[in-house]
């Protein structure tokens, strides 16, 4: 699918006004929080450069940052996610992708897309849990906070990508 400057624009600003005001609300058990920013990663075209994606990654983070309270915490956990973006986009993609083709269910297969999406989300929420506790010091609650959020995350991923149409 190749989506044009103003669609990309307006896919990163609807994430964002979904994760502000609607995902940043929902909190499971105290522990499950949805946390999709890193849709956008999903939507960086395949021949995107890794530099201008960790830089777009970087500012969507610092935005999520400013509006949900958490310092930093989604702008790193968004870089370290676009810098694993790349290469597992280029190890999955098929050689002969459009060059500013963005990674679908078509365009890289239905069990394909659903891993890529898995790897990025879990890097993703994986480093956000760990920036946002900054210890070890109780593991259970860490690791019932990641397991929480990334089904819970991947859960609504999945049916917002089910409803994502590509064009021809």
């Amino acid at each position: 699918m190749i989506q044009t400057l103003p669609h990309r624009i307006g896919l990163i600003l609807l994430i964002i006004f979904l994760q502000i005001f609607v995902f940043n609300k929902i909190c499971l058990g105290g522990y499950a929080v949805p946390l999709m920013g890193v849709m956008i990663l999903f939507h960086i075209p395949v021949n995107a450069g890794r530099i201008s994606a960790m830089l777009l990654a970087f500012m969507v983070g610092l935005l999520l940052d400013a509006f949900s309270n958490t310092p930093g915490i989604s702008a790193g956990a968004m870089v370290v996610a676009s810098f694993v973006q790349q290469p597992l986009l280029h190890g999955m993609a098929p050689k002969d992708s459009l060059e500013d083709s963005v990674p679908n269910k078509e365009l890289l297969g239905k069990y394909k897309y659903f891993f890529y999406m898995a790897i990025l989300m879990a890097v993703h929420h994986g480093i956000y849990f760990l920036l946002d506790a900054f210890t070890f010091f109780n593991p259970i609650t860490l690791l019932l906070r990641f397991v929480s959020s990334y089904a819970l995350s991947m859960l609504f991923a999945y049916l917002l990508e089910m409803f994502r149409k590509p064009k021809a």
